[in-house]
């Protein structure tokens, strides 16, 4: 047979007519223009992996920005927690004076005199004023201590009735003294 080689194999027969042309020059210069458009495309890439300078400078003012907004808040929440701490002392050493006072006023007087004595020398933040006993209750007031972040920043005032267990608390962050609570 005519298509045919001895090992099997298949050859097609081209007529005259059609010429069959080969053209190893395009293959190769299309080789060529492949591979320098790649080596351009990785070139570029290799320039756009950094930040321009606008792109950085847009980023310093956010934060720039949420800075400015986040920090007074922040030191806020700071102040208010110290007056949480003069105000939970206070609370509980009106707490204190109401159990002890249920066995005598005269124990109850002088818990208050030592816890206010104490907490002055243990607080860097508030200094404590005993309103001592009116009736069937103890006052206490509060105030930021001079040189401390809630000077002129923390009052209240504290009061509870012994024989009921009713306590009271008023503060205020304004530097004025509030309205005294009432426990009768």
């Amino acid at each position: 047979m005519p298509g045919e080689k001895s090992d099997g194999e298949v050859v097609s027969a081209i007529s005259a007519s059609q010429p069959s042309t080969v053209r190893p020059a395009m293959t190769t210069l299309n080789s060529r223009l492949q591979l320098a458009m790649l080596n351009r495309k990785k070139g570029r890439n290799a320039l756009e992996k950094g930040f321009t300078l606008v792109e950085l400078m847009i980023v310093i003012v956010i934060v720039g920005i949420l800075s400015a907004v986040a920090l007074p808040n922040f030191l806020n929440q700071t102040s208010k927690a110290k007056a949480t701490e003069c105000t939970s002392k206070g609370g509980t050493i009106m707490g204190l004076v109401a159990a002890d006072a249920l066995d005598s006023t005269a124990k109850g007087t002088a818990t208050l005199t030592a816890l206010v004595t104490q907490e002055n020398t243990n607080s860097d933040l508030c200094t404590f004023t005993s309103g001592g006993l009116v009736g069937d209750v103890y006052k206490l007031t509060v105030e930021g201590k001079a040189g401390s972040d809630l000077e002129n920043e923390y009052d209240g005032a504290f009061c509870v009735d012994y024989k009921t267990g009713k306590k009271g608390q008023a503060t205020t962050n304004t530097g004025t003294p509030p309205t005294a609570p009432t426990c009768a």
